[in-house]
């Protein structure tokens, strides 16, 4: 996941990689939660530009966060220049 992260920030496109954890009581354990952001220039209600982080994708499964940060990666791979 970080080396992917590192390759696709040399590339030039910022992921960041969160998480937040909650309890299951079905399970009866702790779940954590990734999320996969970018941040993005974008108007506020008073038309004033602020950054702000776009999701890209939410899930519990850090194989799916690997396989997205990889397929960005591979997009990615061709716009360098």
């Amino acid at each position: 996941m970080k080396k992917l992260q590192k390759a696709i920030l040399q590339i030039g496109l910022v992921v960041k990689v969160g998480t937040a954890q909650f309890y299951s009581s079905e399970q009866q354990r702790m779940i954590t939660i990734y999320i996969l952001s970018t941040p993005v220039y974008q108007r506020n209600r008073n038309g004033e530009w602020r950054d702000k982080d776009y999701q890209i994708l939410r899930s519990a499964s850090a194989i799916e966060i690997v396989q997205c940060l990889n397929e960005i990666y591979q997009k990615m791979k061709g716009w360098k220049s």
